[in-house]
């Protein structure tokens, strides 16, 4: 008998920013158009969900960048991950309108951005007053891409939930 790993297989669809560097050059040739959107995706949930899938429409290929640990530690705080990064890639890579899945550790995705110069950059609508970064605003529009805000119900959030559980809801 054989005893199972300790530790899940690194997803199919989990890629290097190198890696996905070739990958959307190569799908560019083809034709094809590639959306962008990252977060820390906790807890993944329902309003997650609902976004995921409107900016997967967005595109051919749609990539999801996730914050490592130690970048979600720093924006959050202590307690902050609540799943680690491979847990979260894990999750990540069940949801079937994701196409590839990457890693990073710095505070923003300026660099990603620059590298994979997606078509469009999905965010959600929260962003509308002055939250998306301009330095990644920026690289957008310089390549000609566009960025998407998207709608969600606001109800729905990471913070939410983790109130819900203090509460004992």
């Amino acid at each position: 008998m054989t005893t199972p790993p300790t530790t899940a297989p690194e997803p199919e669809k989990a890629k290097s920013i190198e890696e996905l560097t070739t990958l959307t050059r190569h799908l560019r040739r083809q034709g094809k158009t590639v959306a962008w959107t990252n977060g820390f995706f906790e807890i993944l949930h329902a309003g997650h969900i609902e976004f995921l899938l409107k900016a997967a429409r967005l595109a051919d290929v749609f990539i999801v960048g996730v914050n490592s640990d130690s970048s979600v530690l720093t924006a959050k705080g202590v307690g902050h991950p609540l799943a680690s990064q491979s847990e979260r890639v894990a999750v990540l890579a069940a949801v079937e309108c994701i196409d590839y899945i990457t890693v990073f550790a710095e505070p923003d995705c300026t660099h990603i951005l620059q590298a994979l110069q997606p078509d469009v950059y999905a965010k959600g609508l929260q962003h509308l007053h002055g939250g998306i970064d301009e330095g990644e605003r920026s690289i957008i529009e310089t390549q000609g891409g566009c960025i998407a805000l998207i709608a969600g119900d606001e109800r729905i959030s990471t913070a939410s939930i983790m109130e819900r559980i203090r509460k004992g809801a």
